[in-house]
């Protein structure tokens, strides 16, 4: 198990399914986990699940996209602790409807959240970052960046462009010793997907080799691996965590 003894760990999205998980594998792993959310009532309750589970972790309201926000704390974070090692994009939004009928204010806050969000966390944080010439981001992607499902089309495009987003960050602060990675999930058993009526979820299983979803502790799992020393040669990649789905093209019948 990769540790994290000493290091800073951000992580937005912190109260949601996802963002708890992260939070708990970070602190496991002796990280001082900063969780932050948009939603106050988000970030009191993955804060109490976390106390729950014998973790301490610091906390605080954010919104991914106010740049000023951002950079506010990531500065009181650095002030606070001397440095910030890793940062965790994981706050995400997923609006359904079809590309002719959304409106552009849903496909405008879903980039807002989930690309311009990325971006506004990653270069403030690359920022201290940098300075001290060390340092790794993980942005949670999706495949539907990869390969189109319909009726979220906005989802899909701002997890392609957070890859590519990835990719750019990786080549520029590469010189500079801060890599920065993306995963790329499947399915994953969290609430943003609770809603999904069962007929699409068995069809989706159909389409995973190893037959199920993902749990968000698997993710977790991941996002410690490519921000740890480990992965310390591992820069602007999409690691497919996925069952096998992007692998998978047709299953004849006649082999099941």
């Amino acid at each position: 198990m990769s540790r994290f003894d000493g290091k800073v760990v951000v992580i937005t999205g912190g109260g949601g399914g996802m963002g708890v998980e992260l939070c708990a594998a970070f602190a496991e792993r002796g990280a001082h986990v900063v969780l932050t959310d948009a939603v106050e009532r988000s970030v009191r309750s993955g804060a109490d699940e976390l106390a729950r589970r014998g973790h301490a972790v610091e906390s605080l309201v954010l919104d991914v996209a106010e740049e000023p926000a951002v950079a506010a704390a990531f500065d009181r974070i650095v002030a606070s602790h001397g440095h910030a090692d890793a940062l965790v994009c994981a706050a995400g939004i997923r609006p359904v409807g079809r590309l002719l009928d959304q409106s552009l204010d849903e496909w405008d806050r879903c980039l807002r959240i989930n690309l311009t969000g990325v971006l506004v966390c990653a270069r403030n944080a690359a920022r201290h970052m940098v300075q001290r010439g060390s340092g790794s981001i993980v942005n949670i992607a999706s495949v539907n960046g990869v390969r189109a499902v319909t009726g979220v089309g906005a989802y899909n495009a701002s997890k392609a462009a957070v890859i590519s987003l990835t990719q750019t960050l990786a080549a520029e602060l590469g010189p500079h010793g801060v890599r920065v990675n993306a995963i790329v999930p499947a399915q994953v058993d969290t609430p943003m997907i609770a809603g999904d009526p069962p007929e699409e979820r068995r069809r989706r299983e159909e389409r995973i080799p190893l037959g199920r979803y993902g749990t968000p502790r698997e993710i977790a799992a991941a996002a410690c691996f490519l921000a740890s020393d480990d992965a310390s040669f591992v820069t602007g990649h999409p690691l497919a965590v996925d069952g096998g789905y992007l692998a998978f093209g047709f299953r004849p019948a006649a082999f099941g």
